[in-house]
């Protein structure tokens, strides 16, 4: 079986999984390769911090491509292997200062809810999907993520953000500035009244941080995998009580865990746990979505009955 270590909030939780049973396996090309590779060929050579320079971008850049390759591969397989329940329905939503409605992914309830426009979605717990810049909506939905925590109860909305994805939602890209009311307008739309859960991943964080920060009275927990910060938001709101907020922060071993970006979430987030899953890539959900799905669920607080693994307790738990 695999090792596990729980630590309490503000530390960080290591999984240490057996390798992925699937035949995809992830190639890794460690980005500090690339420093350390360049300086040897610098060395001795009054050009040499110049093709140093150039080599390392290089060989950053390979170490990128690889990557992104394997994680293609493995949203491919899954999509591959997905089953439909038909849990799951896609409906637009018009945004003011979009030209073309969002497009989302949702629970047949809540999608009619969105649907009926009126009535809005007033009841159940919510959980908003934010996703990476190379995924869409369906990411989430072939992960399982969504058919997961329907079926615990759980409402759900998986995004396609605006100029991302197969460009559900539009092929403009948005502004910093404009990402960072654009969740706070789609909730308005949707009329959603309860506090939410935020799962973002990368570059959705750059959606999903500022909701956060600016509105944490709608709440109730964020899970950040390997998501950007927005530090603008972050200065805008100095004391800002989502500091205080649950938060699950995930990160793939083969990604950057231990790097200055991780550490800030950690210092801002101080009721925060940390989940590295060893052997996974970037996007670290694509790697083993049983364990983590298990994780989204325990943090979300659906019953135990309704997990397919067993996972050491989380000290930080989403607060309805």
């Amino acid at each position: 079986g695999g090792h596990h270590q729980v630590s309490p909030p503000g530390a960080f939780l290591r999984a240490r999984l057996r390798p992925n049973r699937a035949v995809y396996p992830v190639q890794s090309i460690a980005a500090s390769t690339a420093p350390a590779t360049a300086s040897r060929l610098g060395a001795g050579s009054s050009g040499g911090f110049e093709v140093a320079g150039v080599m390392g971008v290089l060989m950053a850049f390979l170490a990128a491509l690889v990557l992104a390759r394997a994680s293609y591969d493995l949203e491919t397989a899954l999509a591959a292997s997905y089953t439909d329940n038909r849990l799951i329905t896609s409906v637009d939503i018009t945004v003011p200062g979009l030209a073309q409605g969002v497009h989302v992914l949702a629970d047949l309830p809540t999608a009619a809810d969105i649907a009926l426009g009126g009535r809005g979605v007033s009841t159940g717990k919510l959980v908003i999907f934010l996703h990476g810049a190379a995924f869409s909506a369906r990411t989430w939905q072939v992960v399982g993520s969504l058919d997961a925590l329907i079926k615990a109860g759980f409402r759900v909305v998986a995004v396609d953000l605006p100029g991302y994805g197969q460009s559900l939602s539009g092929t403009q890209k948005q502004s910093a500035a404009a990402r960072s009311y654009f969740l706070t307008s789609l909730l308005k739309q949707m009329r959603v009244t309860s506090k939410v859960l935020v799962v973002a991943a990368s570059m959705g964080g750059s959606y999903g941080s500022p909701f956060v920060l600016a509105h944490p009275e709608q709440v109730s927990g964020y899970v950040s995998v390997s998501a950007v910060l927005d530090q603008s938001s972050v200065a805008s709101h100095p004391n800002s009580s989502a500091r205080r907020l649950p938060a699950l922060l995930v990160w793939g071993s083969l990604d950057s865990p231990g790097s200055s970006k991780a550490r800030a979430q950690e210092e801002l987030f101080k009721a925060s746990q940390k989940v590295v899953m060893e052997n996974a890539p970037h996007p670290a959900y694509l790697k083993d979505p049983a364990f983590f799905n298990t994780l989204l669920l325990t943090f979300a607080g659906a019953p135990p009955s309704t997990m397919g693994l067993r996972v050491p307790p989380l000290a930080a738990r989403a607060e309805w």
